[in-house]
Protein backbone atom coordinates (compact mmCIF):
# COMPACT_ATOMS: atom_id res chain seq x y z
CA UNK A 1 0.00 0.00 0.00
CA UNK A 2 3.07 2.38 0.70
CA UNK A 3 4.93 1.66 -2.67
CA UNK A 4 1.15 2.43 -4.23
CA UNK A 5 0.99 5.41 -2.63
CA UNK A 6 4.36 6.38 -3.96
CA UNK A 7 3.46 5.74 -7.65
CA UNK A 8 0.80 7.88 -7.33
CA UNK A 9 2.89 10.49 -6.08
CA UNK A 10 5.55 10.08 -8.84
CA UNK A 11 2.51 9.87 -11.51
CA UNK A 12 1.35 13.35 -10.08
CA UNK A 13 4.65 14.78 -10.23
CA UNK A 14 5.18 13.63 -13.59
CA UNK A 15 1.66 15.31 -14.76
CA UNK A 16 2.64 18.58 -13.01
CA UNK A 17 5.95 18.35 -14.78
CA UNK A 18 3.92 18.10 -18.08
CA UNK A 19 1.51 20.93 -17.34
CA UNK A 20 4.87 23.36 -16.28
CA UNK A 21 6.53 22.49 -19.43
CA UNK A 22 3.24 23.43 -21.30
CA UNK A 23 3.28 26.39 -19.57
CA UNK A 24 6.49 27.32 -19.89
CA UNK A 25 6.39 26.48 -23.87
CA UNK A 26 3.72 29.57 -23.81
CA UNK A 27 5.42 31.70 -21.57
CA UNK A 28 8.44 31.84 -24.01
CA UNK A 29 6.17 32.57 -27.21
CA UNK A 30 4.69 35.41 -25.02
CA UNK A 31 7.61 36.47 -22.96
CA UNK A 32 9.52 39.20 -24.56
CA UNK A 33 13.06 40.47 -23.52
CA UNK A 34 15.11 38.99 -20.51
CA UNK A 35 13.22 40.57 -17.66
CA UNK A 36 11.33 38.28 -15.44
CA UNK A 37 7.66 37.51 -16.75
CA UNK A 38 6.11 39.17 -13.29
CA UNK A 39 7.39 42.31 -14.38
CA UNK A 40 5.68 42.02 -18.23
CA UNK A 41 3.02 44.85 -18.85
CA UNK A 42 1.05 42.02 -20.29
CA UNK A 43 -1.58 40.47 -17.87
CA UNK A 44 -1.51 36.80 -19.79
CA UNK A 45 2.20 36.48 -19.24
CA UNK A 46 2.22 37.41 -15.56
CA UNK A 47 -1.13 35.08 -15.18
CA UNK A 48 1.11 32.27 -16.67
CA UNK A 49 4.24 33.00 -14.67
CA UNK A 50 1.72 32.51 -11.41
CA UNK A 51 0.62 28.92 -13.00
CA UNK A 52 4.09 28.00 -13.46
CA UNK A 53 4.84 29.22 -9.45
CA UNK A 54 2.04 27.38 -8.30
CA UNK A 55 3.05 24.50 -10.47
CA UNK A 56 6.48 24.43 -8.89
CA UNK A 57 5.56 24.93 -5.39
CA UNK A 58 3.00 21.92 -5.71
CA UNK A 59 5.83 19.44 -7.30
CA UNK A 60 7.96 20.26 -4.34
CA UNK A 61 5.21 19.43 -1.80
CA UNK A 62 4.88 16.01 -3.86
CA UNK A 63 8.41 15.22 -4.09
CA UNK A 64 9.04 16.00 -0.56
CA UNK A 65 6.33 13.91 0.50
CA UNK A 66 7.41 11.05 -2.17
CA UNK A 67 11.00 11.47 0.03
CA UNK A 68 9.36 11.27 3.40
CA UNK A 69 7.79 7.79 2.46
CA UNK A 70 11.20 6.44 0.25
CA UNK A 71 13.16 7.18 3.92
CA UNK A 72 10.48 5.42 5.98
CA UNK A 73 10.44 2.23 3.58
CA UNK A 74 13.96 2.34 4.01
CA UNK A 75 14.08 2.47 7.68
CA UNK A 76 11.62 -0.24 7.65
CA UNK A 77 13.78 -2.45 5.68
CA UNK A 78 17.19 -2.07 7.49
CA UNK A 79 14.99 -3.22 10.38
CA UNK A 80 13.78 -6.38 8.63
CA UNK A 81 17.40 -7.00 7.51
CA UNK A 82 18.69 -6.79 11.31
CA UNK A 83 15.83 -8.96 12.90
CA UNK A 84 16.60 -11.69 9.62
CA UNK A 85 19.46 -13.86 8.11
CA UNK A 86 18.62 -12.47 4.41
CA UNK A 87 20.75 -9.55 4.46
CA UNK A 88 22.04 -9.82 0.90
CA UNK A 89 18.25 -9.20 -0.67
CA UNK A 90 17.51 -6.53 2.27
CA UNK A 91 20.88 -4.40 1.24
CA UNK A 92 20.38 -4.69 -2.56
CA UNK A 93 16.54 -3.03 -1.80
CA UNK A 94 18.14 -0.54 0.57
CA UNK A 95 21.16 0.37 -1.96
CA UNK A 96 18.01 0.71 -4.72
CA UNK A 97 16.17 2.65 -2.53
CA UNK A 98 19.24 4.98 -1.33
CA UNK A 99 19.69 5.44 -4.98
CA UNK A 100 16.22 7.02 -5.71
CA UNK A 101 16.37 8.93 -2.32
CA UNK A 102 19.31 11.30 -3.93
CA UNK A 103 17.55 11.99 -6.71
CA UNK A 104 14.69 12.99 -5.32
CA UNK A 105 16.89 15.08 -3.13
CA UNK A 106 18.20 16.79 -6.57
CA UNK A 107 15.17 17.40 -7.80
CA UNK A 108 13.73 19.30 -4.41
CA UNK A 109 17.24 21.33 -4.17
CA UNK A 110 16.20 22.40 -7.94
CA UNK A 111 12.76 23.11 -7.30
CA UNK A 112 14.12 25.05 -4.13
CA UNK A 113 16.54 27.34 -6.50
CA UNK A 114 14.26 27.90 -8.87
CA UNK A 115 11.57 29.21 -6.27
CA UNK A 116 14.18 31.27 -4.88
CA UNK A 117 14.87 33.03 -8.17
CA UNK A 118 11.18 33.57 -8.18
CA UNK A 119 11.30 35.13 -4.48
CA UNK A 120 13.07 38.24 -6.21
CA UNK A 121 10.51 39.24 -7.89
CA UNK A 122 7.15 37.72 -6.80
CA UNK A 123 5.69 38.68 -3.88
CA UNK A 124 5.05 35.80 -1.18
CA UNK A 125 2.09 34.96 0.55
CA UNK A 126 2.64 37.08 3.21
CA UNK A 127 2.96 40.16 1.26
CA UNK A 128 -0.11 39.28 -0.61
CA UNK A 129 -1.85 39.12 2.79
CA UNK A 130 -0.21 42.20 4.06
CA UNK A 131 -1.21 44.02 0.99
CA UNK A 132 -4.67 43.31 1.27
CA UNK A 133 -4.96 43.93 4.64
CA UNK A 134 -3.46 47.55 3.70
CA UNK A 135 -6.44 47.63 0.33
CA UNK A 136 -9.22 46.98 3.41
CA UNK A 137 -7.90 49.83 5.49
CA UNK A 138 -7.62 52.22 2.46
CA UNK A 139 -11.15 52.25 1.51
CA UNK A 140 -12.12 55.65 2.86
CA UNK A 141 -9.52 58.06 1.13
CA UNK A 142 -9.93 61.57 2.55
CA UNK A 143 -11.11 64.11 -0.06
CA UNK A 144 -7.54 65.32 -0.47
CA UNK A 145 -5.09 65.47 -3.90
CA UNK A 146 -1.37 65.29 -3.82
CA UNK A 147 0.43 67.02 -6.60
CA UNK A 148 3.18 64.81 -8.26
CA UNK A 149 5.91 67.82 -8.14
CA UNK A 150 5.03 68.51 -4.40
CA UNK A 151 7.28 67.35 -2.23
CA UNK A 152 7.55 67.98 1.19
CA UNK A 153 3.93 66.76 2.49
CA UNK A 154 1.29 67.07 5.17
CA UNK A 155 0.34 64.56 7.44
CA UNK A 156 -2.76 63.88 5.68
CA UNK A 157 -1.01 64.07 2.34
CA UNK A 158 1.56 61.62 3.28
CA UNK A 159 -1.45 59.03 4.38
CA UNK A 160 -2.81 59.65 0.89
CA UNK A 161 0.23 58.72 -1.18
CA UNK A 162 0.44 55.63 1.07
CA UNK A 163 -3.03 54.83 0.21
CA UNK A 164 -2.64 55.07 -3.71
CA UNK A 165 0.60 52.99 -3.03
CA UNK A 166 -1.18 50.35 -1.26
CA UNK A 167 -4.29 50.41 -3.74
CA UNK A 168 -1.07 50.46 -6.65
CA UNK A 169 0.41 47.38 -5.02
CA UNK A 170 -3.60 46.07 -4.84
CA UNK A 171 -3.89 46.39 -8.69
CA UNK A 172 -3.25 43.03 -10.88
CA UNK A 173 -2.91 45.67 -14.18
CA UNK A 174 0.47 46.93 -12.75
CA UNK A 175 3.85 44.86 -13.18
CA UNK A 176 5.45 43.74 -10.77
CA UNK A 177 9.13 44.57 -9.80
CA UNK A 178 12.46 43.29 -8.72
CA UNK A 179 12.20 43.26 -4.62
CA UNK A 180 16.31 42.61 -4.77
CA UNK A 181 16.99 45.50 -6.35
CA UNK A 182 17.46 48.54 -3.44
CA UNK A 183 17.77 51.93 -5.20
CA UNK A 184 20.36 54.30 -3.41
CA UNK A 185 19.36 57.90 -2.77
CA UNK A 186 21.98 60.39 -1.99
CA UNK A 187 20.72 63.34 0.23
CA UNK A 188 22.94 65.95 1.44
CA UNK A 189 21.32 69.08 3.97
CA UNK A 190 23.12 72.48 3.60
CA UNK A 191 22.28 74.79 6.81
CA UNK A 192 23.09 78.94 6.15
CA UNK A 193 25.47 77.54 3.21
CA UNK A 194 27.29 75.20 5.04
CA UNK A 195 27.01 71.02 4.19
CA UNK A 196 25.22 69.77 8.10
CA UNK A 197 24.28 66.36 6.66
CA UNK A 198 25.47 63.84 3.87
CA UNK A 199 24.33 59.94 3.42
CA UNK A 200 23.56 57.35 1.17
CA UNK A 201 20.68 55.54 2.01
CA UNK A 202 19.22 52.47 0.19
CA UNK A 203 15.31 53.03 -0.46
CA UNK A 204 13.45 49.81 0.40
CA UNK A 205 11.63 47.86 -2.57
CA UNK A 206 7.82 47.28 -0.96
CA UNK A 207 6.66 46.26 -4.82
CA UNK A 208 5.40 47.36 -8.48
CA UNK A 209 8.32 50.17 -8.44
CA UNK A 210 7.99 51.45 -5.40
CA UNK A 211 10.32 52.44 -2.52
CA UNK A 212 10.57 53.99 1.11
CA UNK A 213 12.60 54.98 3.82
CA UNK A 214 12.87 56.47 6.80
CA UNK A 215 15.50 58.74 7.40
CA UNK A 216 15.96 61.82 9.85
CA UNK A 217 16.79 65.09 8.00
CA UNK A 218 17.78 68.41 9.43
CA UNK A 219 16.40 71.48 9.12
CA UNK A 220 17.93 73.27 5.99
CA UNK A 221 18.30 72.95 2.03
CA UNK A 222 17.73 69.16 1.34
CA UNK A 223 18.50 67.88 -1.72
CA UNK A 224 17.76 63.85 -2.28
CA UNK A 225 19.01 62.52 -5.80
CA UNK A 226 18.65 59.18 -7.14
CA UNK A 227 18.94 57.26 -10.55
CA UNK A 228 15.20 58.63 -11.03
CA UNK A 229 16.08 62.36 -10.85
CA UNK A 230 16.77 65.28 -7.95
CA UNK A 231 14.39 66.91 -5.80
CA UNK A 232 14.71 69.31 -3.50
CA UNK A 233 12.93 71.18 0.19
CA UNK A 234 13.56 73.28 2.92
CA UNK A 235 12.55 72.54 6.69
CA UNK A 236 12.12 75.62 8.60
CA UNK A 237 15.33 76.95 10.27
CA UNK A 238 13.57 77.06 13.72
CA UNK A 239 12.53 73.26 13.21
CA UNK A 240 14.81 70.66 15.31
CA UNK A 241 16.05 67.63 13.70
CA UNK A 242 13.17 64.47 12.74
CA UNK A 243 12.09 61.13 11.67
CA UNK A 244 10.42 61.52 8.02
CA UNK A 245 9.29 59.01 5.14
CA UNK A 246 10.80 59.12 1.79
CA UNK A 247 7.87 57.22 -1.06
CA UNK A 248 9.49 57.05 -4.42
CA UNK A 249 7.08 55.63 -7.03
CA UNK A 250 9.32 54.66 -9.91
CA UNK A 251 7.31 53.13 -13.45
CA UNK A 252 9.10 52.32 -16.31
CA UNK A 253 8.37 55.08 -18.91
CA UNK A 254 6.72 57.52 -16.49
CA UNK A 255 8.25 60.31 -14.73
CA UNK A 256 9.15 59.07 -10.97
CA UNK A 257 7.29 60.53 -7.79
CA UNK A 258 8.85 61.48 -4.87
CA UNK A 259 7.58 62.88 -1.45
CA UNK A 260 8.57 63.13 1.99
CA UNK A 261 6.75 63.70 5.06
CA UNK A 262 7.61 63.75 8.70
CA UNK A 263 6.74 60.72 10.91
CA UNK A 264 4.72 62.42 13.59
CA UNK A 265 2.77 64.66 11.29
CA UNK A 266 1.17 61.11 9.70
CA UNK A 267 0.81 59.86 13.27
CA UNK A 268 -1.42 63.20 13.86
CA UNK A 269 -3.02 63.13 10.83
CA UNK A 270 -6.74 61.92 10.99
CA UNK A 271 -7.50 58.45 10.67
CA UNK A 272 -3.72 58.00 9.11
CA UNK A 273 -3.60 55.21 7.26
CA UNK A 274 -0.13 53.23 7.93
CA UNK A 275 -0.33 50.14 5.51
CA UNK A 276 0.68 46.30 6.83
CA UNK A 277 3.34 46.21 3.74
CA UNK A 278 5.37 48.72 5.11
CA UNK A 279 8.99 46.81 5.97
CA UNK A 280 9.10 46.19 9.69
CA UNK A 281 12.50 47.92 10.02
CA UNK A 282 10.56 51.36 9.40
CA UNK A 283 8.86 51.12 13.44
CA UNK A 284 5.40 52.01 11.87
CA UNK A 285 2.64 49.86 13.16
CA UNK A 286 -0.04 49.18 10.77
CA UNK A 287 -3.67 50.89 11.01
CA UNK A 288 -5.91 49.20 13.47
Amino acid sequence: QQQEHMNNLAQQRETLARDLSQVQQTLSLLHEGSGSPWESSNPTVRALAEDAVRIKQEMLDLTQRELDLLQQQIRTALAAGARSDAASPTAESVNSEEEAVKRLQILIASYYRDLQLLSETMPSAEELAQRQAALDDARAVANITVEPDKILLSGDEGSLVLRNMTERLADEGVAESRRNIAPICSIRTRFFGSLVASENRSLRPVGKHQYVARVRLQPGDTSLRTREGEWRLKLPDTTNAADYLITLVSPPGDPAELHVFAVAALQAATDPHIPAWLPPELNLAPSN
